[in-house]
């Protein structure tokens, strides 16, 4: 039995404060942030932590906010509500919020990326977008007179003399 006297013992007290922030979710999620990261910066291929499934309580994630801080960075897309685009101080980690028409946070997260895929154009609007620009040009470049524009009013079977703003309507 005196061997058991050998066994070095610490005792610990329970603080309810260091309970709590060991309980926190925000420790794993910042090493998921730090893994994300990474691979972002080794491989190039991004990444979406989405918050609502993530076992967090408001107070946390605005914890987690005020911890990433605020970047140089923020956009609003408007469509079918609104979604907020934001940098955090952490360059390629990014706070996306998708509210609904009513203003209610339909989801939240943090995407790791160059540049959030909501930001990108799609390829397809490019081609449409080449179109439009070059009928810019050609407008611009050769600018369409009044009565070019009679002309072609009268091939649409128009004419200015005889039409009048009542029949119009």
């Amino acid at each position: 039995m005196s061997k058991l006297n050998e066994i070095p013992v610490h005792v610990e007290f329970f603080n309810e404060n260091l309970a709590s922030k060991n309980a926190s979710m925000l420790l794993p999620i910042l090493h998921q942030l730090v893994e994300m990261h990474k691979t972002l910066i080794s491989t190039g291929q991004g990444n979406i932590l989405d918050l609502r499934h993530e076992p967090l309580d408001l107070e946390e994630i605005a914890a987690l906010k005020d911890l990433l801080g605020q970047g140089e960075i923020n956009a609003t897309l408007t469509a079918l509500g609104s979604t907020n685009i934001c940098e955090t101080s952490i360059s390629g980690v990014w706070w996306i919020t998708h509210y609904n028409s009513d203003g209610t946070i339909m989801s939240e997260c943090i995407e790791i990326t160059m540049c959030p895929d909501m930001l990108k154009t799609f390829p397809q609007d490019l081609e449409l977008a080449l179109v439009r620009l070059q009928d810019k040009l050609t407008h611009y470049a050769n600018p369409t007179t009044d009565d070019e524009i009679a002309r072609r009013l009268n091939e649409l079977g128009f004419n200015p003399n005889t039409v009048s703003p009542s029949n119009l309507n």
